[in-house]
């Protein structure tokens, strides 16, 4: 109805169209409709903060075109607002127009030119902090129509992120072993995965406990002998040990910095008090 009514005020004229989007923007933004699942006013909202130069407006719209969050897919939307997004300084919407060229859609597909804007992402990532891109970029490369050497090439991304504290992504890695014929490493890493989010994950991570895990587990389970199998919970076992120990730790060491903190200040309202 809304798309109807904002069509309708086009034909009258474009202030008309401004101030019913206008109206919208009041009550929801871009990210927040992003955020919370509302595809059809995030499309229209986004479209008119991005008309008026919000780069993350624009990769926001360009993300919901090429996953047809708010309906069928539109590649040629996807482009155009993904450009958008990176003329406008948003370099992390490289990573999704770097699935359109690695998968041609809407564009001649290019490798090379995926690759392109995939390294751009991660080198702005690693000078400023997350991991998006390189995790888009191993969900890229795992698809199965992929050769074998991209697909290593995943696993070795996601081996990477999980060394370094990334836990939640330790299924995409036993997935991927899986697919590379790795039983007793995917066994291995889809039991870690459901210790880790019974313990620290989100309600999202259970979720995929009984949809994802335990079939990579049960899958790989088979090829496994007695002493691949005790082996792996030996170390999954070690390795849930030593993340508690971690937490314990920083659990603690927050503690210290807050009383010390609290003694600081107690200590200055005292000095204030004797030198009025």
């Amino acid at each position: 109805m809304k798309r109807l009514f904002l069509s309708v005020c086009c034909c009258l004229g474009m202030s008309i169209s401004y101030a019913a989007v206008s109206d919208i923007a009041d009550n929801e933004k871009c990210v927040e409709a992003m955020q919370n699942g509302h595809y059809d006013v995030a499309v229209q909202q986004c479209e008119y903060e991005s008309e008026k130069g919000n780069a993350e407006a624009a990769e926001i719209l360009g993300y919901i075109y090429l996953k047809g969050k708010s309906g069928s897919r539109d590649w040629g939307q996807a482009k155009k607002y993904l450009e958008m997004a990176l003329d406008g300084g948003r370099i992390t919407a490289g990573k999704y127009l770097a699935v359109l060229y690695w998968n041609g859609l809407g564009v001649q597909r290019s490798h090379e030119k995926a690759m392109e804007l995939f390294n751009d992402c991660i080198q702005y990532e690693r000078d400023n902090g997350g991991v998006d891109c390189k995790v888009q970029l191993a969900k890229t490369l795992s698809f199965g129509t992929n050769t074998k050497d991209e697909h290593r090439y995943a696993k070795d991304i996601y081996a990477e992120l999980v060394s370094n504290g990334y836990y939640e992504y330790s299924l995409e890695l036993a997935k991927i072993h899986k697919t590379l014929g790795n039983n007793d490493l995917a066994y291995r890493y889809a039991e870690f995965f459901i210790w880790w989010a019974k313990r620290y994950g989100t309600v999202e991570h259970l979720n995929l406990i009984n949809t994802e895990a335990n079939m990579v587990k049960n899958s790989a389970l088979g090829a496994l002998s007695n002493n691949q199998v005790n082996e792996a919970y030996t170390w999954v076992k070690n390795e849930i040990f030593r993340i508690n120990e971690e937490h314990l730790k920083a659990q603690q060491t927050a503690g210290a910095d807050n009383s010390s903190k609290q003694t600081e200040k107690s200590e200055a309202h005292a000095g204030d008090a004797a030198n009025p």
